[in-house]
């Protein structure tokens, strides 16, 4: 009986150093990838940071207005440019009625008058 249960003792114990030493080298593997994972991140911000700046230096105003000029063939507005919005033509457009004492009229109607 002493020889079986200290031969049960070392299969536990050799079975509990393989699972140690698999264990080790899974978490060896995850430190790792941690690792390189930050790496990664650290760069991935740094080329942010970079993207950035190339943004701020390309959207410099002085920058985008001589661009604006040189491509944009814009004057200014006049007043008989200025319309009402009902001067529009929508497609497909459905007007909302009010049912007021008058019967049922646009809505646009109803603010022109001040109602």
């Amino acid at each position: 009986m002493n020889r079986i249960s200290t031969f049960v003792w070392m299969v536990v114990i050799v079975i509990a150093a393989f699972m140690l030493y698999k264990v080790k080298y899974e978490v060896q593997t995850l430190k790792n990838q941690v690792a390189e994972t930050s790496h990664q991140l650290e760069q991935e911000k740094q080329a942010l940071h970079v993207v950035a700046a190339e943004w701020a230096y390309l959207n410099r105003p002085e920058r985008l207005q001589k661009l604006a000029v040189k491509y944009l063939a814009a004057s200014d507005v006049t007043v008989a440019q200025i319309s009402d919005i009902e001067a529009i033509p929508f497609p497909g457009q459905t007007q909302a009625s009010i049912d007021g004492e008058e019967g049922i009229r646009p809505v646009a109607a109803h603010y022109r008058k001040g109602e």
